[in-house]
């Protein structure tokens, strides 16, 4: 083979890598721009210090239609946004993402959407004792 064809295939592999590169770069930053990933890992910390600082007896009404918004756009149920699962509070925005956060709080969290259409987008949580 002679130089000009070697010439022409390293150019060409080139050029595939940096359109490769490119698409990866792309698709990653349509994933950040969503705001899923951020606002998973937002609101997870936010909620674990949350149930850190709670009492039994206590209900709070979270406001996340952030969150809805976002979900309804990927796809995702309200209903699957916000479990609690042993001390992780796991926010779930994507199909192929969520992020979960661990709190220390020894106690019975349990969190679910509010019925009341006026209430729309928001969480219930209740706290009780650990048997």
């Amino acid at each position: 083979m002679n130089r000009k064809g070697e010439f022409l295939v390293e150019n060409i592999v080139f050029i595939v890598l940096n359109i490769l590169y490119l698409v990866i770069l792309i698709l990653f930053l349509l994933k950040q721009g969503s705001g899923a990933i951020i606002l998973e890992d937002a609101y997870s910390k936010n909620i674990a210090l949350l149930i850190d600082s709670a009492k039994p007896t206590m209900t709070i009404h979270l406001n996340l239609q952030d969150l809805k918004t976002v979900s309804d756009k990927n796809g995702i149920s309200f209903s699957d946004v916000l479990k609690i699962n042993g001390n992780y509070a796991i926010i779930k925005l994507s199909e192929k993402g969520g992020m979960k956060y661990h709190f220390f709080n020894y106690i019975n969290v349990t969190a679910y959407p509010d019925k009341d259409p006026k209430y729309e987008g928001f969480y219930i949580m209740t706290f009780s004792k650990m048997k």
